[in-house]
């Protein structure tokens, strides 16, 4: 999910130190957040719940150290900081021609130019406030959203499908004795810059340097990694620190052949989903990670051909400011109107749905692990949402989590019914999502109308007229399993109609001829028709 912001905010100039903070850096084995319907751990009273929501503190089970909840209380934080490396991917700019093959067969060059440097502090920090990690999802008032694997291709071209990198967190004398094999730079100058950065990371500055400096020497496979850690540690990997990156990274670049097999639209994901994990405690002052997953703004100037984010800019421009509390109305005020469920329909003629998109289950990078949970927001995958089952939150090991990953078959979002209308959902999956959730930031004034669950009815769930598919031939006499058909032309409908399938394209074709043929006409190359029961006289 996108946020499409036509009014940006001014760059936040004041990051961190240049010092990481090697508690919040390193990569570390996290514990999963207790997510199950009917987990304990809230010191809310069941009975009641949070004021403002949720009445039903049975699923986000951390809401007593949500930023949400000391919103509600008049408890404002300070301003979130925006930490983003933006810039500094235009300070060492495109690979030299010698690497450019090397570095698009590893899957991440789209990454060189798909960037956020201008932060939207407002927009960014009102979606923050409503990330829940127990649900690995943005609770808003039309229920919930998140990003997903199919926004991460769509977004970026990043490849999906791969292997998991498995790796532990350096110690000082790991990460020089790596900085030596694999950029070949000397004990000496291993050592001189983990000191200066005290702790297993390198400066992107002096990633830079050495990147120069291989390339002048012509070492193209070590220059190669030089310059893919840097890219990485400026976008995927993205830390609080603003001038460093973690040196474990060089490990995923050891042999350049093997980095190509890993699904690095998953590091995004986890990345990212982890970051916001963090945001979302009242306690947290700073949020770093990929940004660009979070934030876009239109530019005229984008081509389909090119991965969706490359239709947004953000420089300063096109920024306006606007700060936090009017994206929090806002947000208050979204209808299921307001939300574009299915944004890629114009660009699945170049990146199409992929199966594994719909994974359901825990996804890692190394020792980093976050669950991902499709079947809480189905509509974004054009179904009907109704009310979710528990979550399991039994932590799997690295090997089974592999596993499920490699034979994703097994476990993606099973198919359900297919929306009549973009956004539906159950007849008691709101009632449901408001006593579960917190729902809104401001508190209600004296005078204000009730917000309640809104009814589930499907007329208020319609947006703009969209063109039909046209249906030429009335139902034909004596068709053989009549019923049959026509349960298949009304599913291939419904599909055509919500745009999940890019008009023009050979797969559009190919299912408005399938929609021909069982409605009883024939093929485009007239060669099929619809098998005719013969007339039987009595």
């Amino acid at each position: 999910m996108t946020a499409d912001a036509r009014n940006l905010a001014e760059d936040v100039a004041d990051m961190t130190d240049d010092v990481p903070n090697l508690a919040e850096e390193a990569p570390e084995m996290r514990a999963d957040v207790e997510g199950a319907d009917g987990a304990e751990g809230s010191d809310a009273d069941e009975a009641e719940g949070f004021p403002g929501g949720p009445r039903d503190p049975s699923v986000l089970t951390s809401f007593a150290d949500h930023v949400a909840h000391a919103v509600w209380s008049g408890q404002e934080r300070p301003n979130l900081k925006l930490v983003s490396h933006g810039r500094n991917v235009t300070l060492i700019g495109r690979p030299v021609p010698e690497i450019e093959g090397l570095v698009a067969a590893t899957g991440l060059s789209p990454l060189i130019d798909c960037l956020v440097v201008t932060g939207d502090l407002g927009l960014i920090s009102a979606f923050v406030e409503r990330w829940h990690g127990e649900t690995s999802t943005f609770h808003l008032p039309v229920g919930e959203l998140t990003i997903t694997l199919d926004d991460v291709s769509s977004l970026h071209h990043l490849p999906i499908t791969g292997s998991l990198h498995s790796f532990h967190a350096l110690s000082t004398e790991e990460a020089r004795f790596l900085l030596t094999e694999l950029l070949e730079v000397s004990a000496e100058e291993a050592r001189a810059e983990t000191a200066l950065t005290r702790g297993a990371y390198v400066r992107l500055g002096w990633v830079r340097d050495i990147y120069e400096m291989r390339c002048q020497a012509r070492r193209w496979i070590v220059a190669a990694r030089a310059y893919l850690l840097h890219l990485v540690g400026c976008t995927l990997f993205a830390n609080k620190s603003a001038t460093y990156v973690h040196v474990v990274h060089l490990d995923a670049f050891c042999d350049l052949a093997q980095s190509g097999s890993y699904a690095w639209g998953v590091v995004a994901l986890v990345h990212m989903y982890d970051q916001l994990d963090e945001a979302s405690r009242t306690t947290t002052r700073q949020l770093a990670g990929y940004l660009t997953l979070l934030q876009c703004v239109t530019d005229d100037t984008y081509q389909e051909t090119s991965p969706r984010a490359s239709r947004w800019l953000t420089s300063k421009a096109h920024m306006k400011g606007i700060t936090g509390a009017p994206y929090r109305a806002r947000c208050d005020a979204l209808t299921v109107t307001d939300v574009s469920w299915l944004p890629y329909t114009e660009h699945r003629g170049v990146r199409a749905f992929e199966l594994i998109s719909s994974f359901q289950g825990q996804l890692r990078w190394g020792p980093m692990v976050v669950t991902a949970r499709p079947e809480r927001v189905v509509r974004q995958f054009g179904y009907i949402q109704s009310i979710p089952p528990p979550s399991v939150s039994a932590r799997l090991s690295h090997d089974d989590i592999d596993d499920r990953w490699m034979h994703f078959a097994e476990h993606v979002l099973p198919a359900s019914e297919l929306c009549l209308v973009p956004g539906q959902v159950s007849a008691d999956y709101m009632e449901w999502f408001f006593c579960i959730s917190h729902t809104f930031m401001i508190p209600t004034q004296a005078g204000d109308q009730p917000r309640d669950a809104p009814a589930a009815d499907p007329e208020e769930y319609i947006q703009p007229p969209s063109p039909q598919v046209p249906v030429a031939f009335d139902p034909p006499p004596h068709v053989d399993d009549y019923d049959g058909y026509e349960a298949i032309a009304q599913r291939l409908e419904r599909v055509l109609n919500l745009r999940m399938v890019t008009a023009a394209t050979k797969l559009y074709e190919i299912m408005q001829d399938c929609l021909t043929i069982a409605r009883g006409g024939a093929s485009a190359d007239g060669s099929v028709r619809a098998r005719q029961r013969r007339r039987t006289e009595h």
